[in-house]
């Protein structure tokens, strides 16, 4: 009774809720475009559009009746308010819808990774659907073009398909590549308020803006080009998401500019609307070069990314594996001995692991790892290191560890794991866990030498019955209430 009394003016507050917002997003949009109109009824920038298809598409939640109500009632609000008639105020907003819907369309059967840019081919789809969307808006440029403004109806047509065709390859790959909202990290770190490296980062940047003031000092229909070389720059030192938004404000700062007469581009005449439409055309394709080349970047990083994880983790558990192990415990010896500080080194072999593939098979013995890893993975703080550095042995880093620390979470570990009951086929077992560990101070030597030690305190575990931890003391500095360097204790 009480459900079903609340889900219906729930649903009603969230569907106003997508057409308000919707509503508010593409008149901004839209009244932005309309003071770009500096010759007749066309706008040097219209934004609307492609602001609308890129929110549809990547958030799904507003592409409901809900939204697409919002969208009609802000293209009609927005040329009411500009002073269009009732007729000239349907005509458009149905040309612009036309060309969102067949966009909507073609963009929503794409796989994810096309939608967002993030492959090689993902700039020929983007373009086609493009292409597509811009069609069916000048389809209704060959009825609107001769009714309001006394055209012919190929030259409104033509005169459409070019103007959003234009505006939306500026504006809907930085509404696709908007990056998703992520919690803000409590942790702060102590960085370099300036460093080489962002120098560095903003050389692309600079040139960019170089670029831009050769284009002031000197003029002449070349200037549309002036920004490629320092777009190309970006597109190899940002990330996607950055290329598409230099992109944008570049080319979208040269037709304001043309439109606004603050660029010479003499001897051409920009009042000539075939004159406009080649400067417009030959802007957004030159905008295709940073696009790309930023598409196929992305592509290229999340596969080295790919493989780097593959080269440093072990596939069964997700761990670390022993290469990498090494690597980054040899990074953070280095790191702790020049504070000062201790660190505890904890080997984990799980008892009696033959028996369990022998009995239950190798899958049983996968489930076992899988569950370990899990348990022992899961509180782990971001400094500290766990790897599987063979069969079913681990081994556990922890910075900053002193010794009754150190035994305390040996223990934890050991009884969570003997508690756990893992889920076979058809049973449940259970397992032990030995651990052999060492806390030292600096100075600590080798990883090695700390290995071995960890090593023969797990050997004495396993000698003295299993499912114990030993831990011994070793370094250079002594520990109040610790026994004499290489004792157990």
């Amino acid at each position: 009774m009480s459900s079903s009394a609340t889900s219906p003016p729930d649903a009603r507050h969230c569907a106003a809720g997508v057409a308000a917002l919707v509503c508010l997003l593409v008149l901004g949009a839209c009244l932005l475009g309309i003071l770009t109109r500096p010759i007749g009824h066309l706008a040097a920038l219209w934004p609307a559009n492609a602001v609308l298809l890129g929110a549809l598409v990547r958030f799904p939640r507003l592409a409901r009746p809900a939204g697409w109500c919002g969208a009609l009632c802000a293209y009609l609000l927005a040329d009411l308010l500009a002073g269009s008639s009732l007729q000239q105020t349907l005509l458009l907003s149905a040309g612009n819808l036309s060309g969102v819907i067949v966009g909507f369309l073609l963009l929503r059967r794409l796989h994810a990774g096309h939608r967002s840019l993030r492959t090689p081919a993902s700039v020929p789809y983007l373009v086609l659907a493009i292409v597509a969307a811009a069609s069916a808006s000048g389809c209704f440029g060959a009825i609107t073009d001769p009714l309001l403004y006394g055209g012919k109806p190929m030259g409104g047509w033509v005169f459409w398909f070019m103007t959003e065709l234009v505006n939306y390859m500026l504006f809907l790959p930085v509404m696709l590549t908007l990056p998703a909202c992520r919690a803000v990290r409590t942790e702060r770190r102590r960085r370099p308020l300036w460093t080489a490296e962002q120098a560095r980062k903003l050389l692309p940047l600079l040139g960019l803006l170089v670029s831009a003031a050769l284009c002031l000092l000197i003029g002449g229909p070349g200037v549309v080009a002036f920004p490629v070389p320092a777009l190309l720059w970006c597109a190899l030192s940002y990330r996607l998401f950055s290329t598409a938004l230099l992109t944008f404000l570049a080319s979208g700062w040269v037709l304001v500019s043309i439109a606004l007469n603050g660029l010479s581009l003499a001897p051409l005449d920009v009042n000539s609307r075939p004159v406009l439409l080649s400067l417009r055309l030959g802007v957004s394709l030159i905008a295709l070069a940073p696009l790309t080349v930023a598409s196929v970047m992305s592509a290229r990083n999340e596969l080295l990314q790919r493989m780097r994880y593959l080269a440093s983790h072990d596939q069964l558990s997700s761990l670390l594996n022993r290469w990498a192990f090494r690597e980054q415990a040899s990074e953070q010896l280095s790191l702790l001995a020049q504070q000062q500080r201790p660190l505890a080194l904890l080997m984990l072999d799980i008892d009696h692991f033959k028996r369990i593939n022998d009995n239950h098979g190798h899958a049983a013995g996968d489930q076992v790892l899988k569950a370990f890893a899990n348990l022992a993975g899961s509180g782990l703080r971001k400094d500290e290191l766990l790897a599987r550095i063979g069969g079913e042995e681990f081994a556990l880093l922890l910075p900053g560890c002193d010794l009754e620390q150190a035994r305390e979470i040996a223990e934890r570990i050991r009884q969570r794991f003997g508690d756990t009951q893992v889920q076979l086929d058809t049973q449940t077992i259970s397992c032990t866990l030995s651990i052999g560990a060492v806390v030292a101070w600096p100075p600590f030597g080798d990883l090695d030498g700390l290995l071995l030690a960890a090593d023969r305190m797990l050997y004495q575990a396993k000698a003295l019955g299993r499912n114990r931890c030993e831990i011994t003391f070793l370094g250079g500095a002594s520990e109040p209430g610790a026994e004499p360097p290489g004792g157990p204790l």
